[in-house]
């Protein structure tokens, strides 16, 4: 177990402090609570503006979803990206794209505000969760994911099943995160470039062979 967790940081720690967010918004929080948490993490214009950083990292770790959901999801997602490029390049890839889509989706959105398109109480929209992250991660295993002829726990993350697991994951969000592309919403416009961060850092960042 400790030669697994040495190998697999990255989806460890983010997958526990997911689990540990989720719980307790779901299970302690009221929705007063709830509300609260999501207005201080949410990756708006208002919370970018104030306190990017905070904002960034937070909101990754803040699901409204049942506990349960995006943690599989990132399972399906970072364990094999981590066998396939290492923690450190796994972690940029995700990082990047979940940053670059937040700054582009809100961006276009303070652009879509100047022009009159949209209220500007979109200012405060509730724009959080690991769905970047995770849409990126999955996307990157779908593309660059490989099977791995090693034995014991290796295999857990080398087997090529976690590409096909990646394809049906993807398939399974797509309603959701595609949701209002053509209205431009943040959270639509936020996946696509999320997932062409990932398609596009996976190409730079891939090992000649996968990481062991």
């Amino acid at each position: 177990m400790s030669l697994f967790l040495r190998r697999f940081p990255v989806p460890v720690v983010f997958i526990a402090v997911l689990c540990a967010v989720s719980v307790v918004y779901t299970y302690t929080l009221r929705p007063a609570g709830q509300r609260s948490l999501v207005a201080a993490t949410a990756t708006n214009l208002v919370n970018l503006r104030s306190d990017p950083i905070g904002a960034l990292v937070a909101s990754a770790f803040v699901s409204e979803s049942e506990p349960w959901v995006w943690p599989a999801f990132a399972a399906v997602g970072l364990f094999p990206l981590v066998h396939r490029f290492g923690n450190l390049r796994a972690l940029l890839l995700v990082g990047t794209a979940h940053v670059i889509a937040t700054l582009v989706s809100e961006g276009l959105l303070a652009w879509r505000i100047s022009t009159g398109a949209v209220p500007g109480s979109l200012r405060f929209l509730d724009d959080v969760g690991p769905s970047y992250v995770v849409t990126s991660a999955l996307l990157g295993t779908l593309l660059y994911g490989s099977a791995s002829a090693a034995r014991g726990w290796r295999v857990f993350a080398g087997s090529g099943w976690w590409r096909l697991g990646a394809a049906a994951a993807l398939g399974v969000l797509a309603p959701y995160i595609f949701a209002g592309l053509g209205r431009l919403d943040v959270a639509a416009v936020g996946h696509v470039v999320a997932m062409v961060i990932g398609a596009v850092a996976g190409l730079l960042l891939r090992p000649a062979a996968p990481a062991g």
